[in-house]
């Protein structure tokens, strides 16, 4: 099995460019490889498509836009340095919320720790989903919420197990709803921002 590790592709232009396709989509962030000239300066560099723009000459493109990657590039005048991930290796490195640099490219690799504890949290909510149905109806029945405590028919140790995740559904519901509500906000005051470009795609032929 081959180490998830960043690709360094360093090029000099051709009579027809790079030879590669620049393709940035409103959908997922990032500028990617779209296509890749056969014997064009890329495909000798090592450059695929559906490879991620990492770094230009140096510097980091995170978060950057088409027109801001597409100029680093063209800055560079006849040779470009391009730091890329595949899509496997964007996907790891994304698990350890690390990104990828050049000291990747031989040196120790993160591991994905945070995305262990992440993964655990949203698992557990999917788990407390079925719990909290189950727990929740013999309320929705007719008893009110608060009844559930001194529910007769529950002996006290099975009213204090049955009572932890209740309460910490209690707290994590409203969050996850507050959460959704935060990122619908975030998207719809982004979305309008990129509504002047070409519909849904950019593409630079380089």
């Amino acid at each position: 099995q081959k180490e998830l590790r960043p690709r360094l592709c360093h090029m000099k232009k051709g009579p027809n460019g790079y030879g590669f396709n620049l393709h940035s989509d409103k959908t997922r962030p990032g500028q990617y490889v779209r296509a890749v000239d056969p014997d064009s300066p890329a495909e000798a560099a090592g450059l695929s498509p559906q490879d991620r723009i990492v770094e230009v000459n140096g510097v980091c493109m995170e978060g950057k836009q088409h027109a801001d990657v597409v100029a680093a590039i063209k800055a560079g005048g006849d040779e470009t340095k391009l730091l890329v991930v595949d899509v496997l290796t964007d996907e790891f490195f994304k698990k350890c919320k690390v990104v990828p640099s050049e000291a990747h490219l031989e040196g120790p690799l993160p591991e994905p720790v945070a995305n262990g504890d992440v993964g655990k949290v949203r698992d557990s909510h999917l788990l407390y989903s079925p719990h909290w149905t189950v727990h929740m109806n013999p309320a929705s029945a007719g008893a009110p919420a608060g009844s559930r405590a001194s529910h007769p028919l529950q002996p006290s140790e099975g009213e204090k197990r049955n009572s932890a995740p209740a309460s910490l559904l209690d707290l994590d519901i409203p969050l996850a709803v507050a959460k959704e509500r935060a990122h619908q906000k975030r998207t719809s005051k982004r979305a309008p921002q990129m509504d002047w470009s070409k519909k849904n795609e950019l593409f630079s032929n380089l």
